[in-house]
């Protein structure tokens, strides 16, 4: 059986054939057929060995020997079946054939040849092989048998182990074996039970602040029920022990703590117990940065407002700053050195838009936080509708659908600001209103002109209102008496149960307005008017007068981009739907860190109604199901919704209630951001015991090009030190890897600098955990995972008991390749003086009259030897051909290559002038008289018969000529 190292070069063997085909097809000499297919043939043939020799032609031989290589787990895990595992090999190498070959291979971490492939006796007592044992990566194992087996051998891979492994993926690399011919069988290691104890995970937040108070949570998993340990160390101080009783299985336990001083700390929990046999897992840690004193800004609605939330972080050491709402700064510079903001009670109105677009850059971009709490003027009825502090919260102020909601109905009247961007605005505003009603309420809008410019409807098309809104021109009437006396007789009109009037406008139209707008307010019809740009006290008397006839409220709004916020605020405050004053027990929804140590929760009085947000999280919900206290992440910052109030309207039972304090602290430090570290994120991970370290740099960075460098100086458990300097792996990420092979807590500190070497400059310190192997994890035999793999690398699981089953597989058949390229080129060049001799010789006569000559040699040889013997004997001559017979024969060679003559000069019998006068006429004479003599060569006669054939030829044309001319 032939094979090929190259293939895919034989090919080359169609395109050559019909070259040398054609070529050969093309040859005009004049060669013999015989010869001609000679030829063809020696060319094929010389061909066709080069292209075979290119392609690596070897000559396959079957092999009925095997090379077994036993590759053994010695990891961590298979510590007790280590006894079994060398016995094992060593039972099974002695029932190999006397042509067979083994080796040995140990696996952990790493593999290792532990006896090279070899035909001898092997003497195998114990692994002497030092693998790392703190991971298994069978798949290395594998590999490296794969390596050292011999080519020319039936391939046969012999794995002990009990299937745990946590490093790459020995499946794919069973089927890499298949695929090479190898078959792989698996011997499953023997389960030893043991009693053990261990923990699982030890969990603690990474970023504190000073007498936060949070908790450890650890799960541990015992084999069997028995009494524990637990002891919990900060950095290498014991702060707590307790007793804890162990079930069989996993279990959660929780231990409440407060955050140490400022600082990098480390957690650490022990566990012991009378049955445990690995000690290895018995202990965790988790890593902490306690920062220092938070800033936080209370904004306050109304005076005293937000006093029981500054009490409250007052009592847990938070810097509290009071402010108004006209304090809050309008740059995004002036928000940075607070770590958190809190709205007590703040309608939108109060802080504007300028300041909400702030509030919401602080959240989103800068990572800080932000927490809201109701009351009468926030959320919904605070006017938060379609402004950029809605956008922020985890609850839109729409009214959940279950709530029965009375009906309303608003007419608007827009009065002519005299300025074209100030009507656009009050048209705006009128749209947000027209935003904010359902298909059960009615709006209409007046222009000024006493009647309705946009007629009475329920809100069912609001593309459509919203049209005819744009298309109205607003004038500046002399007296608002005709609205109010139109408005009234179209609210009138309407079954809804609450009627209101807005009024927008300047206040110059003087008119006697408190007889029609007190009788608006004994029909239920209440009257609420916003001034903009009033030129004299005077006007800003008949606005307030007008509100207070009416019942209603007066606004002040100088700044016409706040009059949309003002509209929607009125119009909510009018229907008073998201209120919610009913007793109810707040109901926890999930675990949440806001709840750390919080236990009981009292009852609450009301609430504003909210929806929850798709991406929120749910807290803390009414008897309604409606959010009470929902947060989410919103950009880099996180935001907490308190949709109760903080000064007691509906809180008046929480605010007695004794873990107030730490409520309000939990609830506003969940909310701060991660420790200062410029802006840089820094994530770490373990991964196959090398720490992964990712740093995600503040965006901007890598604009000021130039050369950058990005390095961590690491300090490990042990104290030990390390500097790696990281590579960008995209823009403004940079990634690195370092020895993570101790257990414990290891210090990351993040330098990265700029082109700028003075200026461009980040810092950041954060930690990471490595915990203990997963060696000391996982107990048992997975038999699932070893039948799987050995069905995928072609084998079965053997007998643990049959070790003489080793040699009695039946493995792939294999051949051994000897190659023939060299032989081949040998031919090609024997053939070559061949094809040269066909090609050069005009005939092969001698070769046959050569055969003849030496078979009648060989026959004659026995009888001419007597008379060879006698060719010296003196006296005697030897015999010798005649010359006459030389020269008879030579005449009859002659006589058959003799030319004819031509008839033409025979029947005509003239014989030429030039024929006469030529002396070579003569020949035939002289050659007659003397050829007994000395014989002459035959070629002169053959010229002469061919110039006396052409002569006759040329006389007869002459004579036909001088015919024709007669």
């Amino acid at each position: 059986m032939l094979t090929f190292e190259q293939p895919l070069l034989l090919l080359l063997l169609i395109p050559i054939g019909i070259l040398v085909y054609l070529t050969w097809k093309r040859m005009s000499l004049p060669y013999p057929r015989q010869q001609r297919i000679l030829i063809l043939a020696t060319r094929l043939l010389i061909f066709s060995c080069i292209i075979l020799a290119l392609a690596g032609t070897a000559w396959a031989m079957p092999v009925s020997r095997q090379a077994t290589i036993f590759v053994g787990d010695i990891s961590a895990s298979t510590g007790p079946q280590r006894t079994f595992i060398e016995q094992w090999i060593g039972s099974a190498v002695r029932h190999k054939h006397a042509d067979d070959q083994v080796g040995i291979v140990a696996v952990g971490r790493n593999a290792l040849v532990e006896q090279s492939i070899q035909s001898q006796i092997v003497d195998f007592s114990h692994f002497e092989s030092t693998p790392d044992t703190n991971y298994t990566d069978l798949a290395a194992g594998l590999r490296l048998a794969a390596a050292i087996l011999p080519s020319n051998s039936q391939r046969h891979i012999i794995l002990l182990s009990d299937g745990q492994q946590n490093l790459e993926d020995a499946q794919q690399e069973a089927q890499l074996l298949q695929q090479q011919g190898i078959r792989l069988d698996i011997v499953a290691l023997p389960t030893v039970n043991t009693d053990d104890v261990r923990v699982d995970s030890f969990d603690a937040p990474t970023n504190l602040h000073t007498g936060e108070h949070f908790k450890l949570h650890a799960r541990i998993y015992s084999t069997v029920a028995q009494q524990g340990t637990a002891r919990i160390y900060l950095d290498s101080t014991v702060i707590s022990q307790q007793k804890v009783t162990l079930s069989a299985g996993e279990q959660d336990l929780s231990i409440d703590m407060q955050a140490p001083t400022v600082g990098f700390h480390t957690f650490r929990i022990t566990l012991e117990a009378p049955k445990d046999s690995i000690t290895q897992n018995d202990e965790a840690a988790a890593f902490v940065n306690v920062q220092g004193p938070p800033k936080i800004l209370v904004i306050e609605g109304q005076p005293g407002s937000g006093h029981n939330i500054v009490a409250a972080l007052q009592a847990t050491h938070i810097n509290v700053t009071v402010a108004t709402p006209n304090d809050v700064p309008t740059t995004l510079d002036g928000l940075v050195p607070y770590s958190s903001v809190i709205l007590a009670d703040v309608p939108a109105i109060a802080l504007g838009n300028t300041r909400m677009q702030i509030l919401q850059a602080f959240v989103r971009d800068l990572g800080h936080g932000l927490v809201v709490s109701g009351g009468q003027n926030s959320y919904g009825v605070g006017g938060y509708t379609d402004t950029p502090l809605e956008q922020v919260l985890p609850v839109s102020m729409d009214i959940p659908q279950h709530k029965e909601t009375p009906s309303i109905a608003v007419v608007l009247i827009v009065e002519s600001l005299e300025e074209q961007v100030q009507i656009n605005i009050s048209k705006e505003a009128a749209k947000g209103v027209v935003g904010l009603l359902t298909p059960r309420d009615q709006v209409g809008i007046s222009a000024g002109y006493g009647t309705l410019s946009i007629k009475m409807q329920h809100v069912t098309n609001k593309k459509s209102i919203n049209k005819a809104i744009d298309n109205i021109n607003p004038v500046d009437p002399p007296s608002y008496n005709p609205d109010f006396a139109n408005a009234e007789q179209e609210l009138l009109h309407t079954d809804a149960k609450i009627k209101h009037i807005i009024l927008l406008g300047d206040g110059d139209a003087y008119d006697n307005y408190a007889p029609q707008v007190t009788k608006l307010a004994n029909e239920n019809i209440t009257v609420s008017t916003v001034e903009t740009n009033a030129l004299s006290n005077e006007d800003l008397a008949t606005m307030q007068n007008i509100a207070q006839w009416g019942k209603g409220r007066f606004y002040r709004a100088d700044n016409p981009s706040i009059i949309p916020q003002i509209l929607l605020k009125e119009t909510q405050r009018a229907a008073r739907r998201s209120l919610i004053n009913e007793s109810f027990n707040p109901a926890v929804v999930g675990n949440h860190p806001i709840l750390t140590g919080i236990t009981g929760l009292p009852t609450l009085n009301g609430y504003v109604a909210t929806t929850p947000k798709p991406a929120a999280q749910m807290v803390l919900v009414s008897h309604l199901d409606d959010p009470v206290l929902a947060v989410w992440q919103y950009g880099l910052g996180r935001v907490a919704a308190w949709t109760s109030d903080s000064l007691g309207l509906w809180t008046k039972n929480w605010l007695s209630w004794n873990d107030a304090s730490k409520w309000w602290a939990n609830l506003v430090t969940w909310t701060l951001p991660a420790a200062n570290d410029g802006g840089m994120s820094i994530n770490g991970k373990v991964t196959n015991g090398q720490g992964q370290l990712t740093v995600d740099l503040p965006p901007g960075t890598t604009a000021e090009g130039g050369q950058q460098q990005v390095q961590a100086h690491i300090i490990g458990p042990d104290l030990s030190q390390q500097n790696i300097n990281l590579q960008p792996t995209a823009p403004e990420r940079w990634e690195g890897s370092f020895p993570a092979e101790q257990v414990g807590a290891y210090l990351l500190q993040v330098t990265w600098q700029g082109a700028n070497k003075k200026e461009s400059r980040l810092t950041a310190t954060t930690g990471m955990v490595v915990p203990y192997s997963p060696e000391y994890h996982n107990q048992g035999t997975d038999t699932r995972f070893l039948q799987l793999l050995a069905q995928t690398g072609g084998g079965i699981l053997l007998n643990p008991n049959d070790t003489e089953s080793a040699f009695t597989q039946n493995l792939m058949p294999t051949s051994a390749s000897i190659p023939i390229a060299f032989w081949l080129l040998i031919l090609a060049a024997l053939l070559l003086p061949v094809d040269i001799a066909a090609r050069r010789l005009a005939n092969f006569d001698f070769i046959v009259e050569g055969y003849h000559w030496l078979r009648t040699h060989a026959q004659t040889g026995a009888r001419a030897q007597p008379a060879t013997a006698n060719r010296n004997v003196p006296g005697e001559k030897p015999s010798v051909a005649s010359l006459s017979s030389i020269r008879a024969k030579r005449e009859s060679q002659r006589a058959r290559i003799k030319p004819p003559v031509a008839p033409q000069a025979n029947q005509a019998g003239v014989s030429p002038p030039q024929r006469a006068q030529s002396p070579v006429k003569a020949a035939p004479d002289a050659t007659s008289t003397t050829s007994r003599s000395q014989p002459q060569p035959t070629e002169p006669k053959q010229s002469v018969s061919a110039s006396s054939s052409t002569a006759s030829r040329l006389v007869e044309a002459k004579r036909k000529r001088e015919q024709e001319k007669e």
